[in-house]
């Protein structure tokens, strides 16, 4: 599983017993028992050398010293900055860290980071993948997408011949991603507390627990003059009935609205940090690989289904059902129209649209009451509860699920839909449509539609736009006016070579959810039954947001890193 391995210790010391290479960034080395010849900047000291602060230079030429050399004995880091990144794990064996996280994403990166605050804990987070931070692919937010197909993407195989990515590098699937930025309603956070244990309904778990750790890990830089000159702040034009709202990330996303990116334009430094030399007992493992790699770890590790486990010779440490189970992903599709404007420059589109399904139906009134009816209907819940139950602890606890998830999309106004507007990609004009809410468990399955044809047809897109391009009315035809038939649609939508693909939002995999739901972890985000392994990623979010994962998994990060601080 892992093909390459990047180490990064955090306040932490690290010993080399002899050597093929290290990397430092900056620090005190002082080597015991050396043969090495005297180094021109070293400063004897009895039997060490002391070394002054590193720079770039002085590193390279250390490598070159210990790769000559015959190096007996171990080093000892004092870091001059909070992290120091590594490639070779035989720095990291047979040595003692309080905390261990697995995964070197957006999760795992910030909850080692919170832990680090603290001089005297020592933290290792281990990432599969590589460190590409100066990669262009990485950096570039305009490149993201070279990475899909290389060895910075997982690349997911799944059903109907799609494919799932995530980030295989140093930052995860944000290393990978579009930057974008947005949250959830509040309905849906606070949602996540009718599924908790009775017991954990007051672990802060809602919207208003939450929205303080999101806001936590945010720095926010308006448009600047030379931007705004670009028309960085024009206005919007309402559409589809739409409210625009100059903040979606409010706690009330339905709405149309400019949304902010990840993207940090300014220099950065960290705060100096020395390092204690010392070993103590593991405090905790934190598994926060992800909503696909977690729980295929924490099976390889004996926790999981027994059934799955005995059939591939895995001895069972905990029989969890729930484990890789109800698993949900949104899906996209994507409609282009050739366009007749120049672009004037460059720049990531942020225009996003959060219609709720009266908006989204509400111009075909038979459409919009079919649609709530089965949301309504419990003989509809019933049936599909059974037809899913292969991907989740029972039938009663997918019932439970589509109560919640119809109660919100019915009475909460949560957005089914997410329409991104995409100028240059399928074409000059682009509508992604995502599908936000899907009731598929397990696989990565498409359960609803729409038309966002109507959308470049009509004004104020209709009058940039030099015709569909993307299916194009030859693969959906236009019949008696009515912008396609629901055959035409599906045929494309369901085209292994075209229509719809992931959105890699994987979530749910070991959701925080009470035992009898499937759950797999509590509040404390504890797998159950054991004392000291905890998962912090999208996996245990329990149902999907009418959002981007990013701002939601900051804000469960930061909380995670405060449970595990107070608990230690």
């Amino acid at each position: 599983m892992f093909d390459t391995m990047v180490l990064a210790t955090y306040r932490s010391r690290t010993y080399h017993s002899s050597g093929d290479g290290i990397w430092l960034y900056g620090g005190v080395v002082t080597f015991h028992d050396h043969q090495l010849s005297s180094p021109s900047s070293a400063i004897p000291v009895g039997n060490r050398w002391t070394f002054g602060i590193l720079d770039d230079d002085d590193i390279v030429g250390l490598v070159g010293l210990i790769v000559r050399g015959q190096f007996r004995g171990f080093q000892t880091v004092q870091s001059l900055s909070a992290y120091g990144v590594n490639t070779d794990p035989i720095l990291a064996h047979g040595q003692s860290f309080d905390y261990i996280v697995v995964g070197g994403g957006l999760a795992g990166t910030t909850v080692a980071a919170r832990l680090a605050e603290n001089s005297e804990v020592t933290v290792l987070l281990v990432e599969a993948g590589s460190d590409n931070r100066t990669d262009e692919i990485v950096y570039d937010i305009y490149a993201y997408s070279q990475a899909f197909g290389t060895d910075l993407d997982w690349e997911w195989p799944t059903d109907q011949g799609k494919t799932m990515r995530g980030g295989k590098t140093l930052g995860g699937s944000t290393s990978i991603n579009g930057a974008h930025y947005t949250r959830g309603m509040q309905a849906q956070y606070d949602a996540w507390t009718t599924l908790l244990e009775t017991s954990d309904v007051d672990a802060g778990w809602n919207w208003e627990g939450i929205f303080g750790y999101m806001q936590k890990s945010e720095a926010f830089s308006a448009p600047n003059s030379q931007q705004a000159a670009k028309g960085a702040e024009s206005s919007l034009i309402p559409m589809l009935c739409i409210e625009h709202c100059p903040d979606v990330n409010g706690g009330a996303s339905n709405c149309v609205s400019m949304t902010p990116l990840t993207i940090d334009w300014h220099d950065t430094s960290c705060n100096s940090n020395y390092l204690i030399e010392h070993r103590k007992p593991l405090k905790e493992i934190i598994v926060a690989a992800g909503a696909i790699q977690s729980p295929a770890l924490l099976q390889l590790s004996g926790i999981g289904d027994s059934s799955l486990l005995n059939s591939l010779d895995i001895g069972t440490n905990l029989d969890m059902k729930g484990v890789g189970r109800n698993l949900q992903e949104q899906t996209m599709n994507s409609l282009g129209a050739g366009g007749n404007f120049d672009y004037g420059g460059e720049g990531p589109s942020d225009c996003i649209a959060y219609p709720n399904i009266y908006q989204v139906f509400g111009w075909n009134e038979t459409a919009l009451q079919v649609a709530v009816d089965q949301l309504n209907d419990s003989s509809v819940r019933s049936s599909w509860a059974a037809s899913q139950s292969a991907s989740a602890d029972s039938q009663a606890a997918l019932e439970k699920n589509y109560e919640v998830q119809a109660g919100l999309i019915l009475n909460g106004n949560a957005p089914i839909v997410e329409l991104f507007y995409d100028t240059g990609f399928p074409d000059d004009i682009g509508i992604d449509l995502w599908q936000l809410l899907p009731f598929s468990r397990g696989n990565v399955s498409i359960t609803t539609s729409s038309e966002p044809r109507r959308i470049i047809a009509s004004p104020p897109l209709s009058s940039l736009s030099t015709g569909e391009t993307v299916p194009g009315t030859r693969v959906v035809p236009n019949t008696n006016g009515n912008f396609g038939s629901d055959q035409d649609w599906k045929s494309w939508i369901l085209d292994p070579s075209a229509g719809f693909a992931a959105v890699n939002h994987a979530i749910g995999t070991a959701p925080m959810m009470r035992q009898e739901l499937g759950g797999v972890v509590d509040a404390q985000l504890k797998i159950y039954n054991t004392t000291n392994v905890r998962v912090v990623d999208a996996s245990i979010l329990p149902m999907q947001l009418s959002a981007h994962l990013s701002a939601t998994l900051y804000g469960v990060a930061e909380k995670a890193a405060d449970i595990i601080k107070a608990s230690n």
